[in-house]
């Protein structure tokens, strides 16, 4: 049986309750809003009262926006599964399809893929094994496309995407052991309609497919002449090979769209490390630039505005880049004798983070796009850095109003961090605000940082006398406070899964029911100003 994984990895954190303010930090008493009833409501009893509120479900899952419509599956441990859809109301929330029990893997329903008016979605089922099915919303509409490896086996189903108005995946299937064989294929949404576009055999393993608007591109890895890059429409015309990179070459792994062009980084033992670009088309892929005369790492890339931004570990040190894709636009900006990490990028800056392993506080710093310097914005401060393990590290980070925002996480001796806190900054050390210390502190359950797209962001915290619960920032104290009390009392909801379609935000969330259920909330809303409370 397969069982989902809900473990959250720290990667960071910092920032204490009571600590002081520290060139520039700001910690203070806070005047909370306070969201009136109703705001967020539940839409529908989804998943059956009382199946508990594991961060391995049941819950709702895969939601995706159907021409404006929401689809979404709920997964018991039982076997069976529930296709969903809904018009964001309570009486417009129905039932597509319905499976019983059965002994199959857990998540049964999976990966929603809308195309058009219809969804396609794998499933599994005793008699086929996990193959692709489609939905037009009805319970009659809802079927099989194709057994695609017949019989019980399964098909593994690689990557799948929505293709000039079909789904195009690809599959992956053991040819022989240690050599799987890579297939494209496309569909219709008809059994006559799913067929194989081309078969690599055991060409190469598959490596990094991702969409650059219409097209499919992705890296074969082959034994002996190395990684080739190659792209589709989803036709056997349109399936070509733009490039090789020779028997030496690093996978690459790390990718990242610019412009109209896909850039990605090559290694090469001998040769060093070069980015290059691709269109999608053989005379628009090209070398962009030689990073190094040594085959090194990409640990991070990340954007600004319409640039691309990237790390490059050289050594001890961390090199800072931009690139829009071109050779005389792809500059290094900056190097640090030190390893960093990007935080996120503001008008003409980018903002990185390290953390001195001497005093355990994480500092701030910025790079001007423009290049010529970096300067220090401000370092947050640590109450805990007299205890073991008590590291900052960033979880989470998010963009949204001209403010950077970011949750930090202090470290324990276990997996679990002792305090997370959210920030915010607009980029100066007297910008610099922690807006909470009472974030999700367990090691499977890290609090979402959600942009809503009209200028808050949502997280979760907690305050006295209640659990964690959904709650929102514009910035600033007087724009921070509790969205919902979902679950009264000392239980928590553990809101996630957040998804805007229209102008409504869903998520799921434990509530009376003692189960995820599925909620919403307005993308734009307004709450009055509450009590001053120290979170």
């Amino acid at each position: 049986m397969r069982v989902r994984s809900g473990c959250a990895l720290v990667w960071l954190g910092l920032a204490g309750c009571g600590a002081l303010p520290d060139e520039g930090v700001e910690t203070r008493e806070v005047t909370a809003q306070a969201c009136p009833a109703g705001v967020a409501s539940r839409v529908k009893v989804v998943v059956p009262p009382g199946s508990g509120a594991s961060v391995n479900g049941p819950y709702p899952e895969s939601l995706v926006d159907v021409q404006g419509a929401l689809y979404f599956a709920t997964n018991l441990f039982d076997g069976s599964a529930v296709l969903w859809r809904s018009n964001g109301t309570e009486a417009g929330t129905v039932q597509v399809k319905s499976f019983p029990p059965a002994s199959v893997g857990v998540p049964r329903m999976t990966s929603l893929v809308p195309v058009g008016k219809k969804v396609f979605f794998q499933f599994d089922d005793p008699g086929t094994g996990q193959e692709l099915w489609i939905s037009d919303g009805t319970g009659a509409g809802t079927h099989l496309v194709k057994d695609v490896t017949p019989g019980p086996q399964g098909t593994r189903f690689a990557f799948t995407a929505a293709q000039n108005g079909r789904l195009t995946f690809i599959r992956e299937w053991g040819f022989a052991p240690g050599n799987p064989q890579v297939e494209v294929w496309r569909s219709d949404g008809t059994a006559a309609g799913t067929v194989q576009v081309v078969n690599f055999g055991t060409l190469g393993k598959l490596v990094s497919p991702s969409m650059l608007g219409s097209t499919l591109l992705f890296f074969l890895e082959t034994p002996g002449t190395g990684t080739s890059l190659w792209r589709t429409d989803g036709t056997a015309a349109g399936t070509l090979h733009l490039g090789n990179f020779g028997p030496l070459a690093t996978p690459p792994y790390t990718s990242f769209e610019v412009g109209n062009a896909r850039l990605f980084f090559v290694n090469t033992p001998g040769q060093g490390t070069h980015l290059w670009r691709t269109d999608g088309t053989p005379a628009g892929t090209s070398w962009v630039k030689k990073l190094d005369a040594d085959a090194v790492l990409i640990p991070q890339t990340g954007f600004a505005g319409n640039l691309g931004l990237f790390l490059l570990s050289d050594g001890p040190n961390t090199e800072v880049w931009k690139t829009d894709g071109t050779p005389g636009g792809t500059v290094r900006l900056e190097t640090f004798g030190k390893f960093v990490q990007l935080l996120g990028a503001l008008n003409t800056s980018v903002y990185l983070y390290s953390v001195d392993s001497n005093t355990k506080r994480l500092r701030i710093e910025s790079v001007s796009l423009a290049g010529g310097g970096k300067a220090s914005v401000t370092t947050l401060p640590n109450p805990y850095a007299d205890q073991e393990g008590a590291y900052p590290s960033v979880q989470r980070t998010a963009t949204s109003g001209g403010k950077l925002y970011f949750s930090v996480a202090i470290g324990t001796s276990g997996p679990a961090p002792r305090e997370v806190s959210l920030w915010a900054s607009n980029g100066t050390g007297a910008g610099t605000l922690q807006l909470s210390h009472t974030l999700s502190t367990s090691d499977e359950y890290a609090s979402p940082l959600f942009p809503t797209g009209t200028g808050p962001v949502l997280f979760v915290a907690s305050k006295s006398g209640s659990g964690i619960e959904p709650w929102f920032t514009q910035g600033s104290a007087a724009t921070t406070g509790q969205l919902a009390e979902i679950r009264p009392g000392a239980g928590s909801s553990n809101p996630d899964g957040f998804t805007r379609i229209g102008n409504r935000i869903y998520f799921r969330a434990a509530d009376d029911t003692n189960s995820f259920q599925l909620w919403s909330m307005p993308a734009s809303f307004s709450c009055p100003a509450g009590l001053a409370e120290a979170k």
